[in-house]
């Protein structure tokens, strides 16, 4: 029976997910920007080619942590602010298993916390916490988003407001112990993370 469940190393998609949800928001951009007659500005004189992918200074052979950690932390948002329903599972839920870094204070989970969408700050600051105690590198968050965007491709899960948190770490801590040599350690994160135990990491 095992064999022939599908692998989703065998079929990946042609394009992300967070791709075609983040197309909504550019197509009403520029609709409004044609409406209101704003002009584009100047263009660039840097052009991406097959070798070199400019992101403010980063190229493929040296990408710059901050810039790729904004475009991961962005895709995130598009999948959380066009997500097509709310569906969730228990152990991710943040009411019952809340995550405070030791950056933030320990803030009381809100009763309506299912209801607003996080802003694109708030998800860059959860993420570069992570990555930024754990010394992790650019090339890990695109891991992680390779790993999330499976999670919600291949189960019958969504991230949500409720939920978002605990699914990011999980493709983190799953990115680093794949793509790292020498990966950071379960009890390393419970340092990171308030009140969490090796066990439940």
């Amino acid at each position: 029976d095992l064999a022939l469940e599908s692998n989703p190393s065998d079929h990946p998609r042609a394009s992300t997910i967070f791709l075609s949800k983040s197309q909504t928001d550019v197509r009403e951009k520029r609709k409004s920007n044609h409406i209101n007659h704003v002009s584009p500005g100047q263009l660039t004189k840097k052009y991406s080619s097959c070798s070199t992918i400019f992101i403010d200074d980063s190229t493929v052979s040296q990408p710059n942590l901050r810039s790729t950690i904004k475009c991961v932390t962005l895709a995130i948002f598009y999948h959380i602010k066009n997500r097509d329903s709310d569906r969730s599972l228990d152990i991710f839920d943040e009411k019952s298993h809340p995550l405070t870094t030791t950056l933030f204070q320990r803030e009381e989970v809100p009763d309506d916390y299912y209801k607003h969408d996080p802003d694109h700050k708030h998800i860059y600051r959860f993420v570069r916490t992570l990555f930024s105690a754990a010394q992790l590198t650019a090339e890990c968050a695109i891991v992680t988003l390779v790993y999330l965007e499976r999670l919600l491709t291949y189960a019958e899960i969504d991230i949500c407001p409720s939920n978002w948190k605990r699914i990011v770490l999980g493709a983190i801590l799953l990115a680093s112990k794949v793509w790292d040599d020498q990966a950071v350690w379960n009890v390393d994160y419970c340092q990171i993370l308030k009140d969490i135990t090796v066990e439940d990491m």
